[in-house]
């Protein structure tokens, strides 16, 4: 039923609104956005086309998010520089109440207005700064942008203006809460939004509104460069694509080569597109990237690989040739201690303490990522160390985020995707010594490696989880300050 309806003051074509939040509507037939006002209905000029975003959800769909009733009534598209993303307008309990659904990482972040809340100046904050939002509780500071409005459609529940500049800062709280202090073009006082970071299985879509051929034929994604098809691994969830035929790397929404490299010379110890099983969790090898930095005036490089889980989200195995594998998650920063930062962190009862600080680069990107990632992009990351446990603090222009590194046995990884014990990816110092987060010991016969891998098993069952899978929560690093970056909104 509609709350207010009339007609399109650009095309005459009929408008409606469905929820009595919503100030404004983008007409289905002319693409001009249309707003209420006491005097009727005006128009506000024309939005430009939206880009493919990948996405999970679209304008029209229904289901449920944490038990809770909602429909998709319209989205804003965003974009700080690197990219577009999308933030859905949401009617919630039929009706009763609305909030705004992002897509981060892995993870969904849903956020109620709050205007009863006050928050500080835009220009006072930083990152990692702890801020009282009264009753909503205390958060921790984890992006300070600004993004320009590209696009938007359907209803939506302000003047929208395509071109307009919002400063924003997000902010992470314990028990997975999250805030948004949007300070509009001016950074004037912010409008404040509280809630709730919830993990993919929370959410329960039918598909009802209108998809893009893109989306709806193709279970692939071409690349603009060589016109290679490359099978999604990780369904609407990538942003950036490394191509394996030509080596070109693109950005999947806009379809257009950011960075050129070299096709891949050499086969990776995990092959991207295979599957394997951890605790029971099938994982998809989704991506494979090389860093580096400079350790004592040397290049030093590493390898990663991005693993994806539907219901659970991102994880990585790292091969540090001096260290060894690690299996890296993403960690909640309010949950830190950080009050003797910059030399040490406290976390889950470790005392961990600095021990390298380096500026860490990508040098080459294979398969699909979920951040808007470039070859050459860089980072700050520390390492924080206590016994055989890292935790690293990645930061880049704008965002921080963090992530903890557990030793992991090459034999379990083997184990996992089915790939030979003796390979590639048991060449390092530590692989064929190291087991769970406590193991350690020389595998020198099959015998022993069965041991082993039963003992790694359930050492490293407190860390998959899957309630952080890396929306919205990252930053990670191992040896050397080697890092995952998180980026994107």
């Amino acid at each position: 039923m509609a709350i207010a309806q009339g007609s399109c003051p650009n095309c005459g074509a009929p408008i409606e609104f469905a929820l009595g939040a919503s100030l404004a509507k983008v007409c289905e037939f002319c693409k001009f956005t249309v707003v209420r006002t006491d005097r009727g209905l005006e128009h506000l000029g024309k939005v430009a086309a939206l880009a493919n975003t990948p996405s999970l959800v679209a304008v029209g769909d229904e289901g449920r998010l944490a038990g809770r009733p909602f429909k998709v009534m319209g989205r804003v598209q965003l974009d700080h520089g690197l990219g577009p993303w999308d933030e859905y307008y949401l009617s919630l309990n039929h009706g009763a109440e609305w909030g705004w659904l992002a897509y981060a990482e892995g993870q969904w972040q849903l956020t109620y207005s709050a205007p009863e809340v006050r928050g500080p100046a835009f220009a006072q904050l930083t990152l990692d700064q702890d801020v009282d939002l009264g009753h909503a509780g205390r958060f921790r500071v984890n992006e300070l942008k600004s993004a320009t409005i590209v696009s938007a459609e359907g209803e939506l529940p302000e003047k929208t203006l395509p071109g307009s500049v919002r400063f924003y800062a997000d902010l992470s709280g314990t028990q997975h809460r999250f805030a948004t202090l949007d300070y509009g073009p001016e950074r004037g006082a912010p409008e404040a939004f509280v809630g709730i970071t919830l993990a993919e299985t929370e959410l329960h879509v039918a598909a009802a509104g209108p998809r893009t051929v893109q989306k709806i034929k193709t279970t692939s994604i071409r690349c603009p460069n060589c016109g290679g098809d490359v099978p999604k691994l990780s369904g609407e969830r990538a942003q950036r694509l490394g191509c394996p035929y030509c080596g070109a790397l693109s950005d999947i929404a806009t379809q257009k080569i950011v960075a050129t490299q070299e096709a891949a010379a050499k086969k990776t110890d995990i092959p991207v597109g295979s599957q394997g099983s951890f605790e029971g969790i099938p994982y998809i090898c989704a991506a494979y990237l090389r860093r580096g930095t400079e350790f004592e005036g040397e290049p030093y490089s590493w390898e990663e690989y991005l693993l994806f889980a539907p219901g659970v989200g991102f994880r990585w195995l790292v091969k540090d040739p001096e260290a060894g594998w690690a299996w890296i998650s993403p960690v909640n920063s309010a949950e830190i201690d950080t009050s003797a930062s910059p030399r040490a962190l406290n976390w889950e009862g470790r005392n961990y303490r600095l021990k390298y600080r380096n500026r860490v680069r990508v040098e080459y990107v294979l398969g699909e990522v979920y951040w808007l990632c470039s070859v050459g992009e860089e980072t700050r990351s520390a390492d924080y160390v206590v016994g055989r446990f890292t935790l690293s603090r990645e930061e880049s222009p704008g965002e921080v985020r963090y992530s903890s590194a557990k030793p992991i046995a090459w034999g379990l990884i083997a184990q996992a995707f089915g790939l030979p014990l003796r390979s590639a990816g048991a060449d390092t110092p530590k692989a064929g010594s190291s087991g769970g987060t406590e193991l350690t010991g020389s595998v020198i016969a099959f015998s022993v490696i069965v041991i082993v891998l039963i003992v790694v098993v359930s050492a490293l069952s407190d860390d998959t989880d899957g309630r952080y899978g890396a929306p919205g929560s990252p930053g990670s690093g191992f040896s050397r300050g080697s890092g995952i970056y998180f980026g994107g909104k």
